[in-house]
């Protein structure tokens, strides 16, 4: 197999458009979200954060202070490059870091969606 073909790192970078699901029907929305892959430097060090923030809450026996949900959602908005089509009161619903966190983590069935996509390396492979 040609070693450009292993290599995945870089097409993770680039990142692949997710079409999310309603959450009241299960059909496709207009909403588009671009997010890096689970090969990407930037998901592979939100991981490393979020092992870390484990480690030291079991070593300050502070597990039960630990809020995992959150913890992914800051991890999918590192991850988030764009999206479109999201508004809030009937405006455009801008994007930026906060703004991805504060969606993912009040919109479970997103970030269920996003971390499912994202866990498949085909979605940011072509060819």
């Amino acid at each position: 197999m040609e070693l450009a073909h292993l290599k995945t790192a870089e097409t993770h970078d680039d990142g692949a458009d997710v079409t999310i699901l309603s959450p009241i029907d299960g059909n496709p929305t207009d909403v588009i979200i671009r997010i890096k892959g689970m090969d990407s430097k930037t998901w592979r060090e939100a991981k490393k954060n979020q092992t870390q923030k484990i480690i030291d809450a079991r070593a300050d026996n502070k597990m039960n202070a630990l809020d995992y949900d959150l913890m992914d959602a800051e991890a999918l908005a590192e991850a988030t490059i764009s999206w479109s089509n999201i508004t809030k009161d009937g405006k455009k619903y801008e994007f930026n870091r906060q703004n991805a966190v504060n969606l993912y983590a009040n919109a479970p069935d997103i970030k269920d969606q996003l971390l499912a996509f994202l866990g498949n390396r085909a979605n940011f492979i072509s060819g």
